[in-house]
């Protein structure tokens, strides 16, 4: 005789095999809840099968309480609901990584906190964007175009991009909306190298040597300036880095063992965007005002 224990997990899996076992039980469950209650007709034609291929499924929905059929109509029942809703949210997270399971399998997540990246589903398509290494100075035109076009920017960096200082000082003078978060150790860079009476680089060209000065100043103008709204995270992380604009979502991983890849995570799907905004809060939310930093700008 068995016991009750292992009645209920015999339960739990023959459910869990009504579901998933069959691909039209799983796909009829996805229609009842994506567009509500059908006829038997309007099933049949949504899945151009024969009806009597159907109906053994519909009745299994049917037993075990997931469906209901009344006046000819099949409906959900308030337990199907909830496991329909939930397995959505599963699949969607399993579309996520399978469709660049590379990317997922070699980049390490820990930067993500854990109440975002159980929501990784909210994703939706994301696209990789490979990074040229022969010219790694270059910011990718796909980035550069999106920002000098957004109405409002916000960045977490904790790597020192040297195109950065330039392309952070055409946004201020379009007058877009930017908010930017660096690391500790990117500000103590910042603040020890272009104060310093030494030059960054020992040259006799007076051209380079402008270009230099020019550079210093614009830094220097950035991290002063009342326009630029600036804070400092504080804590060791991995490197990381996002963007998020109104128009795109952008997201660097660091390998497995914390090193920089030549791949970004890319995409400009709503929900992307708003997940990639709480990102941003999150950490913005444990970072300190500039002014608490400066001690010689």
């Amino acid at each position: 005789m068995k016991s009750k224990g292992n009645a209920k997990i015999e339960t739990k899996l023959s459910l869990l095999d009504t579901i998933f076992l069959s691909e039209k039980r799983k796909n009829l469950l996805l229609l009842l809840k994506e567009e509500g209650p059908k006829s038997s007709d309007e099933i049949k034609n949504a899945f151009d099968f024969p009806w009597k291929s159907i109906t053994p499924q519909l009745k299994k929905l049917i037993d075990w309480g997931l469906v209901f059929e009344e006046e000819g109509m099949y409906t959900l029942s308030d337990m199907g609901s909830t496991i329909v809703t939930n397995m959505q949210f599963f699949l969607n997270t399993l579309s996520i990584y399978e469709e660049n399971l590379d990317f997922w399998y070699e980049h390490d997540t820990s930067s993500i906190p854990p109440h975002l990246l159980i929501r990784i589903r909210e994703l939706g398509h994301v696209s990789i964007l490979e990074r040229d290494l022969s010219n790694v100075f270059r910011i990718p035109e796909e980035i550069t175009e999106n920002l000098a076009n957004s109405n409002r920017i916000m960045s977490f960096v904790s790597v020192f991009h040297p195109s950065s200082p330039f392309l952070y000082f055409e946004c201020m003078e379009k007058g877009i909306e930017a908010t930017s978060i660096i690391t500790k150790t990117i500000f103590d860079v910042l603040q020890t190298e272009f104060n310093s009476e030494l030059p960054l680089i020992k040259t006799s060209s007076s051209i380079l040597n402008r270009v230099i000065i020019e550079y210093r100043q614009k830094i220097k103008h950035i991290l002063s300036s009342k326009a630029s709204d600036f804070l400092i995270y504080d804590v060791a992380l991995k490197p990381m880095s996002m963007i998020v604009t109104d128009k795109l979502f952008l997201l660097a991983l660091p390998d497995k063992k914390g090193r920089l890849t030549s791949q970004f995570l890319i995409s400009s799907d709503p929900q992307a965007l708003k997940w990639g905004e709480e990102l941003f809060i999150y950490y913005k939310e444990r970072s300190k005002p500039l002014a608490e930093f400066l001690s010689y700008l």
